[in-house]
Formats: structure tokens, sequence, C-alpha cells
């Protein structure tokens, strides 16, 4: 296995990691407000939003997970292949 795989899988296991571990921490110091939000998540701030969703990813460790591995995954493998940082630094270039 190449180098690249490597990095994949332990980018996708770090993110798995830390979506298990961090709602974990911060679950306990979310506001009653920001657990249930009584006018949706949307009426919080960035800060109670924020906290909703590490209280919602503490109940859903699966499903969470199985996403961020998804999202971290893709993103590794598509920067490899499409090297967007090497282009946009030629567009500024320019």
């Amino acid at each position: 296995m190449g180098s690249e795989v490597f990095c994949v899988a332990n980018a996708i296991l770090m993110g798995v990691v830390l979506n298990i571990v961090l709602p974990m921490i911060l679950t306990p110091f979310a506001t009653k407000e920001e657990k249930m939000p009584p006018n949706g998540a949307v009426s919080l701030g960035p800060k109670g939003q924020f906290m909703h969703m590490m209280v919602h990813h503490n109940q859903v460790h699966v499903m969470s997970s199985f996403i961020v591995a998804l999202i971290v995954g893709l993103a590794v493998v598509l920067g490899y292949k499409l090297k967007p940082v090497e282009k946009v630094m030629v567009l500024l270039k320019k």
C-alpha cells in the first residue's frame, strides 16, 4: 500500500476518534437551550449551534462517525487527486 492510502486511513481514523471523543467531553457543558433549542438550532448563535451539534453527535455515534469518515476520506482523496491548493497558488502568482 502506498503512503497516500495510509494518509487517508489515518485521517479517517482520527476524524472518527475526534467525532466520538469531543462530544463526550463537551456535552456536559451544553446549556439546556443548547441541548433542546425551543425554537430550533437555527435560533442559536454560533457557539450554541456548535454545542447543539456536539450533543447531537454524542447521541448518534455510529451515523455521525460514518458521515465524518466519508467526508474526511473524500476530502483527502480528492485533495490528492485534484490538488486544489496548488491550483490556487498558481492563480495567485499571476
